[in-house]
């Protein structure tokens, strides 16, 4: 199994818990996990990432660029276009500007999803986000996930599925 990070598990854990200047033990790990094949994330949240200026952006791009694989995939692209009508008949369910947001092109959301999709016995999601089957104004991963059983998990399940120990 592949774990794929999500954009808000990286910033959260680097503006927080994990923060560079005392948690490289923790990005450390991230590295050699990512060289062992156990996870990776995708280009579309290297994109979110680089909208900060922040010690986060320059980690990414200089010790972690090789662990975010391309959705440029026509298996990808075939899935996310998937995500993509699903979306557009959620209205019921979600507010419009929830479901305006979900089908953001830069969105990476929908995209970690869709390369997820690819393979539903090989990758994990992961993300802080948690199942609200009663949210209206965003459309939450798990809720998504759940729906097309995508399987996730949150960091700290991750860590201790890949033995991480401070």
């Amino acid at each position: 199994m592949t774990y794929l990070i999500d954009s808000n598990t990286f910033m959260t854990a680097a503006r927080s818990f994990y923060s560079f200047d005392f948690g490289e033990k923790f990005w450390n790990f991230l590295i050699q996990e990512a060289e062992n094949g156990n996870l990776a994330s995708i280009d579309k949240v290297l994109a979110e990432i680089n909208k900060g200026k922040d010690v986060l952006k320059e980690w990414a791009n200089q010790k972690f660029s090789n662990y975010f694989l391309s959705t440029d995939d026509q298996r990808v692209i075939l899935k996310y276009g998937e995500l993509m009508r699903w979306a557009g008949t959620q209205e019921k369910n979600y507010t419009s500007n929830a479901v305006d947001e979900f089908m953001k092109e830069d969105n990476a959301d929908p995209w970690l999803i869709a390369f997820a999709m690819i393979d539903l016995k090989l990758y994990t999601i992961v993300t802080f986000e948690k199942y609200h089957p009663d949210m209206k104004r965003k459309i939450p991963i798990p809720n998504v996930c759940k729906d097309f059983k995508v399987s996730y998990t949150d960091l700290f399940e991750m860590l201790r599925n890949l033995g991480f120990r401070l």
